[in-house]
This record gives C-alpha cells, structure tokens and sequence, in this order.
C-alpha cells in the first residue's frame, strides 16, 4: 500500500470510528516512516495480536513469560561437548515467524553477512577467500547470549516503533533476557545487529586490503597483511560491541598448510574437508568389499536411514566441489545399491 492510499483509507477509518483530527494526525505521523518501509503500522501490544491473528491476553503471556512457551535440549558440538538449544513451542514459534516475515525480512543486512541469508551459505563464504597467502578465522564467544533485550528493543524502534511496541516485540524475541538458539528470529536478528560491526571491521579490512566475511559467529580474513595487527584490532572491535573473541578458536593458516573455512577447504580449489572425504571413502570401500547389509550388520548401525544419510554426506561434498571424480562414482554406485535393494 503506497503512501496516499494509506492515508485515504485512514481517514476513512478514523471518520467511522469518530477518531478527532488531532489524533488523526499523530497517528499518521508515526505511521509514515512505517508505512515507506512496508512495515505494519503497530501502535501498540494490542494491535500487534490484531496483526498476528491471536489473542491478545494469551500473547502478553508469551511475553513475560516466555520461560513456559520454550522446550530446551541438548545437541553435540563439531568440536566436542554439547550445545544448549532453546526451541519455542508452537504457538510463540508462530508469532516469530509472523515477525520475522513481515518485519524482520524487510531490513537490509550487512553483505559480509553470509549464514541465514538467502542464496548464501558456506560455499559462497568459502569461495571468497580461496587460493591466498593467509587465512585467519576467529570466534565470537558465546555469540547468541551475549545479544541482550536491550540490542533487541534498539533493532525495532530504529525502525520507527514505538517504546512500547519496541520492548514488547524484544520481549518476544529474547528469552531470559538474551537472544536464544533456536528461536526463527534469532538468527536474523543476529545478523541485523552485527551489521554496525560488519561495517566497523569491513572498513578496516578493506584499507589494509584484507578480504572480509561473517558465518554467523565466525570471521575470516584472508590476504597478505599484518596478521598480529589484525586479531588485535578485530578483538578490539568486537568489545566495543560488547562481544569477546574466543581466543582458543583463534587460527593462523598460510599457503603451505590447510586452510579451510567452515568446514570447506579453499587453498585451490573448493573442497570438502579431508576428514570427511575420509569417512565417506571408508564407508563406500567396506559395503563394495562386504555388501551393505553385512556392512550394517558389521558396524551395527541401528540408523533406519543409513544409506540415504551416506548419500546426502556425498551430496554436501558435491556441492562443494561438483567435479569431484571420485565422489560422483561413489555416488552412481550408492543409487546402484539403493534400485538393488528397492527391487528385492
């Protein structure tokens, strides 16, 4: 809806309703910046369950007390131990998912920014930086939970919110008062929030001609500059956005050594981490020695699933690297056992 025809049909509306011009007014001058963003027009708690279809009494308890609407579980962590994750319950996951759309969708991120943004992933945040003289990656600590209601409460009423709708929608976003994993809107929230610092390091990056980009949590770096200086103004960088380095996941790695970047192996050419091409081929040797059912039988695989699990394995490293000689034989001889097996 463009400007003047929302302004038509609030008139309209108001003259119905008996609403004084002077309110008229005031509501059409929050409205504005509103509506030239596409965002909706919420002027308070209430009309945002209006909005979202639900009821109102019912969201306010989401709100404060958003402790009774998450379930919270544990899931392993690449580099060992676990992960809490904080997964909302169907009804708040809704109400998420309804602000991530129709808000949170429409406000413009960092470029460096390539986790949860679309037509981004690993793979683009990999390719960037192959074939180079040096790569570092670093690691915010404890990136999620040291995101605060207050950083959320600032990403709305930037937009033009009011304080009350502002606090209101944090409330809905944050559990315990911190951004939670697990959550539809955290991730991109995240993102919005870490652009103020995306464009902190970029300009610093680009003037030392170091090449710059953002997993989520992870930064890398790649070029041929003054890597000491790097890690100490980045680290700097990052407390004055009240983040901390994890200094242990800190990692240096020049032309001679692997570099990789999430996961993804860049000194050349894109591939797929050694460890897990590994994996992959020991697997795919013991089912052409022993046959997959003795193999399952053998490793005592209880996974229903196994070989559609093994396929999607090689599917990722194929994605990575398309003309991978040896993984596209693996995977022609894996639909071989897959149609064998359907024809049983």
């Amino acid at each position: 809806m463009d400007w003047n025809e929302f302004c038509n049909h609030a008139k309209f509306q108001a003259s119905v309703d008996g609403i004084s011009e002077e309110e008229l007014k005031k509501y059409l001058q929050y409205a504005k910046r509103l509506v030239r963003k596409d965002l909706p027009v919420i002027v308070d708690p209430y009309s945002l369950a209006k909005f979202i279809g639900i009821d109102f009494h019912y969201l306010c308890n989401m709100a404060y007390g958003t402790e009774h609407f998450y379930r919270n579980f544990l899931i392993p962590k690449k580099s060992g131990g676990t992960r809490e994750i904080s997964e909302p319950l169907p009804d708040l996951k809704q109400v998420q998912h309804w602000m991530l759309n129709n808000i949170l969708n429409y406000i413009e991120i960092s470029k460096y920014a390539k986790a949860y943004v679309k037509k981004q992933g690993v793979k683009s945040n990999a390719r960037f930086h192959r074939g180079q003289k040096v790569l570092v990656s670093m690691d915010v600590k404890d990136f999620f939970p040291s995101i605060k209601k207050i950083d959320i409460f600032h990403v709305f009423h930037g937009l033009g919110y009011t304080e009350n709708v502002s606090w209101f929608m944090a409330y809905l976003c944050c559990l315990n008062g911190e951004l939670p994993q697990g959550a539809p809107t955290s991730p991109y929230l995240s993102n919005i929030i870490m652009s103020s610092f995306d464009k902190d390091v970029a300009s610093y990056a680009i003037e030392k001609k170091w090449r710059y980009t953002r997993y989520a949590d992870d930064l890398t770096f790649s070029g041929d500059g003054n890597v000491e200086e790097l890690i100490r103004v980045v680290s700097e960088l990052l407390l004055k956005y009240h983040l901390y380095p994890n200094t242990k996941k800190t990692r240096v790695a020049y032309q001679n050594a692997r570099q990789e970047v999430t996961g993804i192996v860049v000194n050349k050419k894109l591939q797929a981490a050694r460890q897990y091409r590994r994996i992959i081929r020991q697997e795919v040797y013991y089912i052409k020695k022993y046959g997959i059912e003795s193999h399952i039988a053998f490793c005592q695989i209880s996974q229903k699933n196994y070989l559609e699990h093994l396929q999607g394995k090689i599917g990722y490293a194929l994605y990575v690297n398309p003309k991978d000689t040896e993984l596209l034989e693996y995977q022609k001889f894996l639909h071989e056992v897959s149609d064998s097996l359907q024809n049983q």
